[in-house]
């Protein structure tokens, strides 16, 4: 083995003599140059009712740099659930760094808190502490949903219905922590926002709302409303005439008058008139017809009001029009129809009769002496004709029997239609006609 230079041997030792400076100085560099003097947890009443809801950490933190950063970790435990709170900072070593840290409780029990301080610049723990458990009353509101319905008890198609979204979240407003609230069951989409939403044209079935929303710390609650909007009843109406067994050309109206809850503008209008010739008029669906021009005789007025939900209710009367009288307009000689095919009127209280000839009661009894030898001389021969054909004489009752007689209307209107079927109407609208063969007047009813 070759013995070394004497250069080598320098070396060496300049090397063993250095080392353990370089270690000082290594283990210098390492230490951590932020410290804690002093730290404490306390529990305070920040909304004086008598409970500590509030924790407080109280922290006083030094350092022998020139300049620092580090961070404060205050963490808080309570039921399971963990929030932390951060406080970044800078100082320097003529001035420490005075902190604290807030948390109020938001629930009632056991919080458990703990600190941590770190170098941010070396990303490393500098200071862990663990401050114990207390015992805390809630102070925040946990998160709270609710619906209130603006709506009558029961609701029908079409009223007034409001739907009110009451939220509040103390916990993520006063960490920033706020989340989104979803809505289900609604018909169609509605305001993302707490505005109310408008159920007035929801349509008529069994509705199940329900709102869920779920802060980022965690936080969670729901809520459910049910409410049935109930279809329309059927339309409920009555007819309102004027103008039956008036004059044509006079004012006729057939209105719709509905009940309270049949909204008109809701529902759709189908007439159905056939006039006295069995022909039918077409009229728009309007609520209301004009009967003014309508033809001389009698007519069938039917109306059908259906709502919106397919449910109809039918209306029907049958309008008497009576023929003109005096001058009338070329308009409403048209619409009254051929004249030929009006009834006769009959003038009621107004008939004055006229006698044959003169104003002589004298004259009238000669003309029933007259008669009435006239009428037992054809009499007497037809009974001498009628003793001796005994087949004939059935004939004879039976042609006489069949004669047909212009029935008494006992003072309501009356017409004959071309038919020859006389025909009377009362003040209710009813109408009879009259049976020859019984000798009776009949009502009359539609099949």
């Amino acid at each position: 083995m070759k013995s070394l230079s004497r250069q080598s041997v320098a070396f060496l030792a300049l090397i063993i003599l250095l080392v353990p400076l370089f270690a000082s100085a290594v283990s210098a560099q390492d230490a951590p140059h932020i410290g804690v003097d002093s730290s404490r947890a306390d529990r305070l009443d920040l909304d004086n009712d008598g409970d500590r809801d509030t924790i407080r950490v109280v922290y006083l933190i030094n350092t022998t740099s020139h300049y620092a950063e580090a961070a404060v970790q205050v963490d808080v435990e309570h039921a399971g659930m963990t929030l932390t709170f951060w406080d970044n900072l800078t100082f320097n070593r003529t001035s420490p760094y005075f902190g604290s840290t807030d948390v109020q409780a938001w629930g009632d029990g056991t919080f458990t808190v703990r600190m941590k301080v770190w170098d941010a610049e070396s990303n490393m723990i500098v200071h862990s502490e663990d401050f114990g458990e207390y015992e805390l009353m809630a102070s925040l509101s946990a998160p709270y949903l609710r619906f209130d319905l603006e709506a009558a008890p029961t609701i029908f198609l079409g009223d007034d219905c409001i739907v009110e979204r009451v939220f509040l979240d103390e916990i993520g407003d006063l960490y920033g922590a706020t989340g989104v609230i979803s809505l289900s069951g609604t018909p169609w989409l509605v305001p993302s926002d707490l505005s109310d939403i408008d159920c007035s044209t929801w349509p008529a079935r069994d509705y199940h709302l329900e709102m869920f929303y779920r802060n980022t710390l965690g936080f969670s609650t729901s809520t459910t409303k049910d409410f049935t909007i109930h279809t329309l009843p059927p339309p409920v109406f009555t007819l309102n005439v004027s103008g039956n067994n008036d004059e044509v050309g006079s004012p006729c109206t057939v209105a719709i008058e509905p009940s309270i809850g049949t909204v008109m503008a809701l529902m759709a209008v189908e007439w159905e008139i056939t006039d006295p010739r069995g022909e039918d008029l077409t009229v728009p669906g309007f609520s209301t017809v004009d009967c003014r021009l309508w033809q001389v005789g009698f007519s069938k007025v039917r109306v059908t009001v259906t709502s919106p939900e397919g449910q109809s209710t039918r209306g029907a009367f049958n309008i008497v029009r009576l023929p003109p009288i005096g001058e009338v307009s070329a308009e409403v000689l048209e619409a009254a129809g051929p004249e030929n095919m009006w009834p006769d009127r009959s003038l009621g209280e107004e008939y004055e009769p006229t006698p044959f000839f003169g104003e002589s009661i004298l004259a009238a009894q000669a003309v029933v002496g007259i008669i009435g030898i006239g009428v037992s001389i054809l009499l007497g021969l037809f009974g001498g004709a009628m003793w001796n054909r005994r087949g004939e004489e059935e004939m004879a009752f039976g042609d006489l029997n069949a004669m047909e007689l212009e029935p008494d209307a006992d003072g309501f209107p009356s017409y004959v239609d071309p038919t020859g079927v006389y025909w009377r109407q009362h003040p209710d609208g009813a109408v009879d006609w009259f049976d020859q063969v019984s000798g009776q007047w009949v009502p009359y009813s539609e099949v």
